[in-house]
């Protein structure tokens, strides 16, 4: 009897040891996750907290009149108010073995081949498309923003007189747009960034004027009476709420 006794207070206690590990373990995880799930939305709010410093522009950069910034259909923003003094790009452009063009000099929309690759030296970006047609827009890869109803913009192809937009990946390599985030960086310095775009039979020269960043509900392409282009990504890398737009002009073409 004291035998049988003996075995039934072992397994009691040995019950009650392992209900009371596994509530520490249970605890311990809980914390963990807590923990985890802190540091998650912490970096998400950080990150998101952040990309408002995305928005800059070139020191010499002027604000062009309403008459003539390109305007965004429905209720979306103006995407390129702002543009380079004439003339620029003039030297720059003829020591690179480049004709000067002004912006307002382009061919007609639908008269030039589509983009066949975009190099930015400066930005690490050398990429050849394969591209998804949409209203005229050569695109990287379709997203949120290259679906939405921009039915009655007609986007430019390389030096044509409109808007030349593309949206790119955030990952890292030449083949994306990851390095559009140091844009805001180089125009602050006042430092030069040029856009190749290369149509098969020549290639136009960009240059940059700014950036801006758009929420998601907010970015619909735009159209132009100039030549203007638009480099998009989303930012924060991994989230597609708001997205970095590289804006602009057409200076030259060879």
């Amino acid at each position: 009897m004291e035998i049988g006794l003996d075995y039934m207070q072992i397994r009691t206690q040995a019950q009650y040891y392992g209900l009371r590990w596994a509530g520490i373990g249970m605890l311990i995880t809980g914390i963990v996750l807590v923990i985890v799930g802190l540091a998650y939305y912490g970096n998400l709010f950080w990150l998101r907290s952040t990309v408002d410093d995305y928005a800059a522009k070139r020191g010499d950069v002027v604000q062009l009149p309403s008459r003539d910034a390109p305007q965004a259909p429905g209720n979306g923003s103006i995407v390129s108010a702002l543009a380079l003094p004439p003339g620029t790009y003039d030297e720059s452009a003829g020591r690179l073995g480049f004709t000067p063009l002004a912006p307002t000099d382009a061919h007609d929309l639908g008269t030039l081949p589509e983009a066949q690759r975009l190099i930015v030296p400066e930005l690490r970006i050398n990429v050849k498309m394969s591209h998804a047609d949409v209203t005229g827009t050569s695109i990287l890869s379709s997203n949120k923003a290259g679906e939405q109803e921009n039915a009655d913009v007609v986007q430019a192809n390389p030096g044509e007189r409109g808007a030349l937009w593309f949206f790119g990946e955030a990952g890292q390599g030449a083949n994306t747009f990851g390095g559009l985030q140091d844009a805001p960086g180089l125009l602050d310095d006042d430092e030069d960034i040029l856009m190749f775009v290369d149509n098969g039979s020549s290639v136009y020269l960009y240059a940059a004027t700014h950036t801006d960043v758009f929420r998601s509900d907010e970015l619909h392409l735009s159209g132009s009476d100039r030549s203007t282009i638009h480099l998009t990504v989303p930012v924060p890398n991994g989230l597609f709420d708001h997205f970095l737009v590289l804006s602009g002009e057409l200076v030259g073409v060879k």
